[in-house]
């Protein structure tokens, strides 16, 4: 009969943890955080190529400064409760469709290599297709754009030129720069780059993460910025921050007064 709890991730006894079979005693000192991770959530020890990988990408969302609404959403809150663990939280809780988000880019990227396939389309017959239909449902490209980088997201790049060295450029990455190409060539606009949570989501595609896997390994690559950020703040900041009158509008009805009504009594 089964029990009730099950898992194939770690094994906890007297004196020993085995973690996906790897006694967790051997792992401290002989291998690096980043295969600990791989293996932690992929369930296997990385080759060399994917060790490399994974560090790169936890290293490339180190932080992101007062650019990042997971910094923001961090110290305000850490001003308003001035804990490490509650202000992580906060920060954590901004990642989604618009931030941190490799998974949906990987879906995206996912769905248009399968009907490029499916159909038997060139790259840039899919790219046009995909972008056509973006555009004409008013949606957003998953994984385009960046508030501060115009021309190109350096950790992007940084990571694109890694994966080539690793052996993971492959069909969902060029996928994604045809997708890039054809929408600044339809739409004529520039400064419109490949950000780091696209090709992010590109590249642990091409390395068989799936959508889950894929924010976990986001989520841990920017914990040490929102941590540096609210042990700062708690620290050397201001204790409940607002946001001041100068930097608000009001666009509410003006002061009015409430209707009278008789009173049943």
């Amino acid at each position: 009969m089964a029990h009730e709890w099950q898992t194939r991730i770690s094994r906890v006894v007297e004196g020993k943890v085995i973690i996906r079979g790897y006694s967790h005693e051997q792992l401290i000192g002989d291998h690096s955080y980043a295969e600990g991770v791989f293996l932690t959530i992929r369930g296997e020890l990385p080759t060399k190529a994917e060790a490399r990988m994974t560090d790169a990408m936890l290293n490339s969302l180190l932080d992101h400064g007062f650019v990042a609404a997971s910094v923001l959403a961090a110290r305000y809150a850490a001003s308003g409760n001035p804990q490490l663990v509650p202000g992580t939280a906060a920060g954590l809780l901004t990642a989604g469709s618009n931030t941190i988000s490799p998974q949906h880019s990987a879906e995206f990227l996912d769905k248009a290599v399968k009907m490029m396939k499916a159909e038997q389309l060139t790259l840039e017959e899919t790219a046009k297709r995909v972008v056509a239909a973006v555009r004409a449902e008013k949606r957003r490209i998953p994984g385009l754009g960046h508030p501060t980088h115009k021309g190109d997201d350096f950790r992007a790049v940084k990571l694109r030129k890694i994966a080539a060295e690793c052996g993971f450029a492959g069909d969902k990455i060029r996928m994604f720069e045809a997708i890039h190409a054809e929408f600044l060539r339809s739409t004529g606009r520039q400064g419109i780059c490949i950000n780091v949570d696209g090709m992010l989501g590109a590249i642990m595609s091409e390395m068989g993460f799936r959508p889950l896997q894929m924010a976990a390994v986001a989520l841990l690559a920017v914990l040490p910025g929102i941590m540096a950020h609210v042990i700062e703040e708690i620290e050397e900041g201001k204790p409940l921050r607002i946001v001041r009158d100068e930097d608000n509008d009001y666009l509410g009805p003006a002061e009015r007064p409430i209707p009278r009504q008789e009173r049943n009594l």
